[in-house]
């Protein structure tokens, strides 16, 4: 089966990402909308996240997804349509659209991406990829090798783990534990330690600039918040190794399920994974130190692969430039339902 044209998206809770065949184009945008009086889309993408935590009581900023999972589908296909059609031009020629979704989530979950589309591809053109398949494919992995390989999938709002081998998820499990409960330890720790109540893009400023696991450098940036005693707006400088501290029980929770996960590997798999360890990816992945601090818990070796966050789209695009992965790895709501909405 050849596609002319044809997209891939990763719908990730924090971003969503889109390209072509040809890595012609990229887009990545901020996966938020903001509606005025629960019926008026004011903006959407960055632009909605910009007014994210700065918006009156009668405008609602958020994202439509939650755990990973789509939570509010009108609101996903309205952001999705309106990033499609900024870019008028990839739209053209009606493509096949290959999109990437969680392993082990339910059918009526899966079928949700399809409401999504819907509107914007004939249903015949939706192809649904594994997201632990993509994101083989993207670190660069054969799906004709027989050993078995660990990816760490570390996004905003969940860390999907997938084990494969022989062309085949073998494992797969998703934590709902991700960045976006960094940012809720961060903010936790502001206002125990500090005082002071910061919103959620403080939070990731804090954790991009400043955040590591184990050893890191010493430094501090002075964030604006709200007085926990008094209610009027303060300031504190927050240091690197508070906001790293904050982290490490989360963290740890993760470092946990990985060793119980390789634990009960069988055992003609779980040597591969104790000389080959597991590759890290993810958005969340980039936090200073982290392969290290994993490296160490987990007792495997850890890889990080360049741009980490783009993985899972690269492993999409490579399903798209061959057609014998487009057969094998790729489902449409036919082969969830047995019919088409």
């Amino acid at each position: 089966m050849a596609f002319h044209h044809a997209l891939g998206i990763d719908f990730g809770t924090d971003t969503i990402k889109i390209c072509d065949k040809k890595n012609r184009f990229t887009v990545c945008e901020k996966n938020m909308i903001a509606i005025r009086d629960e019926k008026r889309v004011i903006a959407i993408g960055d632009a909605a996240y910009e007014m994210f935590e700065k918006t009156p009581m009668n405008v609602r900023a958020a994202c439509p997804m939650a755990r990973g999972v789509i939570a509010e589908a009108r609101n996903a296909e309205i952001v999705l349509s309106h990033l499609l059609k900024k870019h008028k031009s990839i739209l053209s020629g009606r493509p096949a659209i290959f999109i990437a979704v969680p392993r082990d989530i339910s059918a009526v979950e899966k079928r949700a991406y399809y409401t999504v589309l819907i509107n914007i591809v004939p249903e015949n053109k939706i192809y649904l990829v594994d997201k632990g398949i993509a994101d083989n494919l993207g670190v660069g992995v054969s799906m004709d090798s027989q050993r078995a390989s660990m990816l760490v999938n570390m996004g905003a709002g969940t860390t999907e783990v997938s084990v494969v081998a022989g062309g085949k998820i073998l494992i797969s499990k998703t934590l709902q534990i991700g960045g976006d409960q960094l940012d809720e330890d961060i903010i936790t720790m502001c206002r125990r330690m500090f005082h002071i109540h910061i919103g959620k893009k403080t939070a990731v400023r804090l954790k991009t600039a400043l955040a590591y696991v184990g050893d890191g450098p010493a430094n501090s940036m002075v964030v604006y918040g709200i007085s926990t005693v008094s209610g009027h707006p303060m300031t504190a400088e927050v240091t690197s190794m508070a906001v790293s501290i904050c982290m490490e029980h989360t963290i740890q929770m993760i470092a946990e399920e990985l060793r119980g996960m390789i634990d009960r590997l069988p055992p003609q798999f779980h040597q591969d994974i104790l000389e080959a360890g597991f590759c890290l990816i993810g958005g969340s992945a980039m936090i200073f130190n982290l392969s290290d601090y994993f490296r160490r818990q987990v007792h495997v070796p850890v890889s990080l692969v360049p741009e980490p966050g783009l993985t899972t789209l690269r492993g999409i695009q490579a399903i798209m430039n061959q057609k014998d992965l487009v057969k094998n790895y790729t489902y449409s709501l036919r082969d969830l339902t047995g019919s088409f909405i």
